[in-house]
């Protein structure tokens, strides 16, 4: 007699793992007039949040973003004005979905799985992202880190995630497309998923995820046959 596994709680990264990240990448570019602007910026937005977890200084990601995309530019020796630095973040709200993720949030539904998000976006930019890209009734609640106040990698954020949803770490599964991500999940008993979009890769001096794929409709493929 098979023993029927108990279904984790999928915790979904939002940037890049749900929505496609491409009208910003190609705005940062343009605004920066660097082919590279965005991963130069991106790379800086991270490194400044963990900054931020470090140093018990809290900003929320907006913040940061408006301040290390002055900071990239600086450090390129461009001149751009705070109105276009928000102009350009702004964008960020209006993203809308990579073409598998519909198809892959429902097929979770229908198989009872308990579906939220943890990102690094403060709660009000969240909220805007679900309702504008219509992927809000797939959650069962939406959590920002702004209430924590921690940052993504920080194992207190996962395990506050854990807390909030009333199961334990390893009763829950994170699903995301980067792999400082999966690796903080892991590294806070969560098991992982990781989503190997484009320009994506896994952090291999981390503990390997228990299920890897290109979109969001695989991995749910993957999700419903383990847990029959």
């Amino acid at each position: 007699m098979t023993i029927k596994k108990n279904k984790p709680v999928l915790v979904f990264d939002v940037n890049e793992t749900l929505l496609d990240m491409t009208p910003l990448k190609k705005a940062i570019n343009t605004l920066l007039n660097e082919e590279q602007g965005f991963r130069i910026w991106f790379g800086m937005l991270l490194h400044y949040s963990t900054v931020s977890n470090n140093i018990d200084e809290y900003h929320d990601f907006t913040t940061i973003a408006a301040t290390t995309l002055k900071m990239a530019a600086t450090s390129m020796d461009k001149k751009v004005t705070n109105e276009a630095i928000k102009e350009t973040l702004s964008i960020i709200k209006s993203l809308q979905t990579y073409p598998d993720v519909i198809k892959g949030l429902q097929l979770l539904k229908e198989n009872d799985f308990r579906l939220i998000t943890l990102t690094n976006s403060p709660d009000s930019a969240l909220k805007a992202q679900l309702q504008n890209s219509n992927l809000t009734h797939y959650f069962e609640q939406a959590l920002s880190i702004d209430t924590i106040a921690k940052y993504k990698p920080a194992k207190e954020t996962y395990l506050w995630a854990a807390k909030k949803m009333e199961v334990k770490p390893q009763e829950m599964l994170m699903i995301a497309a980067h792999g400082w991500d999966i690796a903080g999940a892991s590294h806070a008993g969560l098991n992982t998923a990781f989503i190997a979009r484009e320009g994506q890769s896994i952090y291999t001096l981390s503990k390997e995820p228990d299920y890897v794929a290109n979109d969001i409709l695989a991995i749910a493929q993957q999700l419903v046959a383990a847990y029959k």
